[in-house]
């Protein structure tokens, strides 16, 4: 008996207006300012339309035939737009859970980058998602999807943190070798269980269907039935877009009749049964333990990060995220909801500059006129966002600045060894300082405490007068003893003083994401 495991991804994003007019705005209008919702509006309700709706009725009626299963994975972005524009979409969702042969899967609330920028953070949109598909379904989530299927053991480990009891992602080929997709695995580490997509029999789907040079071409639910009943191994693992259904693939073409009668294809075949992701998983022993050390995706032909933070566009926009994540921690519920909707990932795939195929599909999805535009889009709206913040917070912000912000490069300070000898290290903050003390020779901080220029930077560009004055005093010392643990330990003091401060002020000024964002240790399979 081989179970197929058919799980469909509903997601609409909050798109970035294309330009905006700046002005002082109270928090509670920022999403209007920033988000285009005349076109998101649009949008929805012409996908929902032409796609999410039949397709959804379609998966009501296999089910109520009986013999079918499936999974749905909605974000909640999605689910908040069709509170907003379109409630009958809600009602068609809770009409197909009603019929017990649908499981609800958990992610992140935002479809966002979320695992990239910390463990914290991660844990807390899924926490909002669980919340939000209780408060409108009744149902409680035991199966996780990341955005896009991103994944590695960190995040498996996360996901097992969380109580969940299967994850759903891609199989990477490269790392997992000789294996097959058609089993169930296990997360490193973790009693976690993992459903690996089918990516061949995925995108026969969700990409070729329509492709007139495919020489499979036309694809008929007997001839893909009949491939699904060749498969060897325990379970098909098929992950698609909804929008596949009417969208990608327009209904002219046949792909709502394709769904519609490929349960009953299947179920000619005596090997073949539908499951849910969570039933699948509690049938069949783990064949092996999947070490998935590099982050893997199901995006595009790569499988990885790189549709996000490929270029140095999409670099430069996630770090202003990571930079803006605690000021926005500091200001309060409804700014740390703006900064949340900066986190989608379509914001960062709108600014790949990938070519072929992937490049095609990128542009396909995306309502600006090229990656550029889209990186100017969403810098001027956190830009907007960045001083909107620093207006709420007043002296927290100048206090979290002095500590750990991210001054433009000309304002940063450049270390020398000498007159026109460059080191090519510079500090931004406190913090940054601070490493900085940590590697540079005695020869160097000598050279600049004779010169004045640290700790002039240091009262005039941070505003630390107190480091200053300490500094000016090392200056004297430095004739006759080395001095870098002593300029050390102040620049230790100048933060601590800092911190009390933004404590006083009831203030964390730690960021959530220190550390890496992914692994980098090559993968393998156990």
């Amino acid at each position: 008996m081989v179970e197929i495991v058919l799980f469909l991804d509903l997601h609409q994003p909050r798109r970035v207006r294309k330009s905006f007019t700046r002005g002082k705005l109270v928090a509670e209008r920022m999403e209007g300012l920033y988000f285009d919702d005349e076109l998101n509006r649009e949008i929805l309700i012409r996908t929902a339309k032409k796609c999410y709706a039949p397709a959804l009725k379609v998966l009501i009626e296999n089910a109520r035939e009986g013999g079918f299963k499936c999974a749905l994975g909605a974000s909640g972005i999605f689910l908040e737009q069709c509170e907003r524009w379109d409630p009958d979409l809600l009602r068609l969702i809770q009409e197909l859970l009603d019929t017990g042969a649908c499981e609800m899967v958990a992610g992140t609330y935002y479809r966002s980058l979320a695992s990239q920028i910390s463990g914290n953070e991660l844990r807390e949109q899924i926490e909002l998602h669980r919340k939000l598909i209780r408060e409108l379904f009744r149902v409680e989530p035991s199966a996780v999807a990341n955005t896009d299927f991103i994944y590695d053991n960190r995040i498996a480990k996360i996901f097992e943190g969380m109580g969940f009891k299967v994850a759903l992602t891609e199989f990477p080929e490269a790392v997992m070798g000789w294996h097959s997709p058609c089993y169930l695995y296990k997360a490193e580490g973790a009693e976690l269980a993992l459903l690996m997509r089918n990516s061949r029999l995925s995108d026969d789907i969700g990409f070729r269907f329509t492709d007139r040079s495919w020489p499979e071409w036309p694809l008929t639910p007997e001839k893909y039935a009949g491939w699904l009943s060749l498969m060897e191994g325990d379970l098909v693992f098929l992950a698609l877009d909804m929008a596949t259904f009417g969208e990608h693939h327009p209904a002219g073409s046949g792909i709502l009749d394709f769904l519609r009668h490929l349960p009953g294809e299947a179920a000619k075949h005596p090997g073949l049964e539908f499951a849910t992701p969570t039933a699948a998983a509690g049938h069949f022993k783990a064949a092996g333990t999947a070490d998935i050390r590099e982050t893997i995706s199901w995006a595009d032909a790569e499988k990885d990060l790189s549709c996000w933070l490929a270029n140095a566009m999409q670099q430069y926009s996630f770090q202003t995220l990571l930079f803006l994540e605690p000021l926005a921690r500091l200001a309060g519920p409804k700014f740390m909801r703006v900064w949340r909707l900066f986190s989608m990932s379509d914001h960062y795939l709108y600014m790949s500059t990938k070519g072929g195929e992937s490049g095609a599909f990128h542009g396909y999805l995306s309502s600006f006129s090229s990656p550029v535009e889209a990186f100017m889009a969403i810098t001027n709206a956190m830009t907007d966002f960045k001083y909107k913040l620093y207006d709420a917070l007043g002296e927290r912000a100048v206090l979290y600045k002095m500590i750990r912000g991210e001054l433009p490069s000309a304002h940063a300070f450049r270390f020398f060894s000498g007159f026109a000898a460059p080191l090519g290290l510079a500090a931004r903050n406190l913090t940054e300082l601070k490493d900085a003390l940590e590697t540079l020779g005695e020869d160097s901080l000598k050279f600049h405490l004779a010169r004045g220029d640290l700790s002039r930077w240091v009262r005039e560009v941070l505003g630390a007068d107190s480091l200053s004055v300490e500094l000016d005093r090392l200056r004297a010392l430095a004739q006759t003893k080395d001095v870098r643990a002593d300029a050390i330990r102040a620049v230790d003091r100048a933060i601590a003083d800092a911190e009390g401060r933004m404590g006083r002020l009831g203030a964390d000024t730690t960021p959530s994401h220190r550390g890496p964002t992914a692994g980098g240790l090559p993968s393998g399979v156990r």
